[in-house]
């Protein structure tokens, strides 16, 4: 297994990961209906190129396997997608390229790198709590104002002695 920076030239390769990672991302969510197609691939792979961001990638031979990007956004690095495709799961891919990033914002003179993740998603966050990420940072919340479609929810969780939901993970 290689990592390295993108390249121009993996520009196909990586729209097809990012139609990966968000139709299954918004299957767990379960927005089933709401699928990327290849079109809307190529034009997030291409936005995510932008606005201050650096994507490093896996390869197995000369196959890309997985990626993360990281963004400098107002002030702060942080990692908005990390994706390993399925076969490569539970080898260090996802670790070894979060540790590309960590390396890129040492350099950069910065001490600390964000992301968010799902409260849900308890592979997640047991991955990250792996690698080292041990601070809880921002929490999300939601109110939803109608009373028709409402997501399932899936147990709760106690945060500062109020009991909170947590929205059904479709895994």
């Amino acid at each position: 297994m290689r990592y390295r920076e993108y390249r121009k030239s993996d520009f196909n390769a990586l729209s097809s990961l990012y139609r990966s990672f968000y139709n299954e991302m918004r299957e767990r969510q379960g927005w089933t209906w709401l699928k990327l197609d290849e079109k809307q691939a190529e034009e997030t792979a291409k936005q995510s190129l932008e606005n201050n961001s650096c994507i490093f990638v896996a390869l197995d031979h000369q196959q890309l396997v997985g990626f993360v990007r990281v963004q400098l956004w107002d002030g702060a690095y942080f990692v908005r997608e990390v994706f390993v495709e399925k076969p490569f799961r539970r080898r260090n891919v996802g670790s070894r390229l979060l540790r590309k990033c960590e390396n890129l914002v040492q350099q950069k003179g910065e001490t600390s790198l964000y992301l968010t993740v799902e409260p849900k998603h308890a592979v997640s966050i047991k991955y990250l709590i792996h690698n080292g990420y041990d601070t809880l940072n921002m929490l999300e919340l939601r109110k939803d104002l109608g009373k028709d479609d409402l997501p399932a929810r899936q147990g709760e969780i106690d945060v500062l002695g109020h009991k909170l939901q947590l929205l059904k993970w479709n895994a």
